[in-house]
């Protein structure tokens, strides 16, 4: 009797393995039909389940090419690349700082109320307190002061133009400009550029690139992402250029129970595959 159970014990385990198998397949396949390139594997425990009832694992609240912020400020260094000693592709950063707000995604506003680069800039290294010498202090000062600002990204540096995500979940454009080389940097005008009551409730993420595929909006419930209407003849031909519209992406919906990040340019599943944004 006891071989004969571990023999049914065996067969319930590798027909819940056939099962997912064949689930993740559907999955794999609809995304590439949705636009994407499969990419590697991405393996980070801290941001996977152990098992189907674990609910302590940590969620990624901003997913950027060297960084992971999860949902308490905390940040982890990132590569996709390769792994990490230890076989993972994040690890925890060597800083304390916790993130409050971010811009264009390498300075970042701490919970202690001071501006960090994220990133090494200029021989100076990453996690660095921004002295007020530095030439953007001003500007970044005006983008991330307020307390319920949490994101930035600058839409046109030319006209001093940056999309600003709040925590009432709209998207502003903050236009910054300077009377003369002289002057201070002041903010002149601000405006809702992307209204949550159009996308289906608060915008939790969102990058700005034009009309580029890395374009999107994202909320709890769903994802509106750039995509080029006219990709066969502009792809085809040199002089049709591409056009762009801003859609809803039904897929992602469907799946975002499996999807654990997405920044625009690649889609990390609960089964530990990457995807590339391809058309």
């Amino acid at each position: 009797m006891k071989r004969i159970n571990r023999i049914k014990f065996g067969f319930i385990i590798l027909l819940m393995l056939v099962i997912c198998t064949a689930c993740n397949g559907s999955v794999t396949r609809d995304i590439r039909h949705d636009g994407f390139s499969i990419g590697g594997t991405f393996v980070c425990d801290p941001f996977y389940p152990k098992n189907k009832d674990d609910t302590s694992y940590d969620r990624i609240r901003y997913f950027i090419g060297s960084h992971l912020i999860n949902q308490n400020g905390e940040i982890y260094e990132l590569t996709l690349s390769q792994p990490f000693t230890g076989g993972q592709n994040c690890r925890k950063a060597g800083t304390n700082i916790i993130v409050k707000a971010i811009f264009d995604n390498k300075i970042i506003k701490a919970a202690d109320g001071k501006y960090y680069y994220l990133l090494a800039q200029n021989n100076v290294p990453g996690y660095t307190e921004i002295p007020i010498t530095d030439n953007s202090y001003l500007v970044y000062d005006i983008l991330l002061k307020e307390e319920d600002v949490v994101k930035v990204v600058t839409a046109d540096s030319s006209a001093g133009v940056f999309y600003v995500l709040k925590v009432d979940g709209n998207v502003y454009a903050y236009r910054i400009m300077a009377a003369d080389r002289q002057s201070p940097p002041q903010l002149v005008s601000i405006q809702i550029v992307y209204d949550k009551m159009n996308y289906g409730g608060s915008i939790v993420d969102f990058n700005y690139s034009g009309d580029s595929l890395m374009t999107f909006i994202r909320t709890d419930e769903k994802l509106f992402r750039m995509r080029i209407t006219n990709s066969k003849e502009c792809n085809k031909y040199a002089d049709v250029s591409c056009t762009f519209e801003m859609q809803e992406d039904l897929v992602y919906e469907k799946y975002k129970n499996r999807i654990i990040a997405y920044n625009g340019s690649n889609l990390i599943t609960d089964y530990k595959q990457i995807f590339n944004v391809a058309s």
